[in-house]
C-alpha cells in the first residue's frame, strides 16, 4: 500500500473503533454492517458506493469513511459477537484487511 492508502485505511479503522461513537455490532452481512452508536443512541449502516460510508437509519445523510473502493470488492465476515474481518480492494488493485473490534452491548 502507498502512504496515502495506508493512512486512509488506518483512519477508517480508527473511526469504526472510536470511543466517540462506541459502535456496537448488531448485524453482519457480506456487504453491509448494522451498527448501533452507544453515544448517539442511533443505528448506522456501513455500505459501499465507490466508497465505504456510514448512513444513519433514522436521520439519513452519509459520512464517507474510505474512498476509491472497487465496486463490490469488499466483504465483512463476523468472527464473534464483537469482531468483524473487513477486506477491501482499492481501485488501484491494492488489497487491505483488518479485524475491527466493536464495543460490547451495554
Amino acid at each position: 500500500m502507498n502512504l496515502e492508502s495506508t493512512i486512509t485505511w488506518h483512519l477508517f479503522l480508527r473511526e469504526l473503533e472510536s470511543v466517540n461513537h462506541r459502535f456496537e455490532l448488531m448485524e453482519v452481512r457480506d456487504n453491509w454492517l448494522l451498527l448501533y452508536s452507544q453515544t448517539t443512541d442511533q443505528k448506522y449502516e456501513l455500505r459501499e458506493n465507490h466508497a465505504l460510508y456510514l448512513t444513519c437509519q433514522n436521520k439519513g445523510g452519509y459520512m464517507p469513511l474510505l474512498d476509491n473502493i472497487k465496486n463490490h470488492e469488499y466483504s465483512f465476515t463476523q468472527l464473534g459477537s464483537q469482531r468483524v474481518l473487513i477486506k477491501v480492494t482499492r481501485k488501484d488493485g491494492e488489497k487491505a484487511s483488518a479485524i475491527v473490534k466493536f464495543y460490547p452491548p451495554k
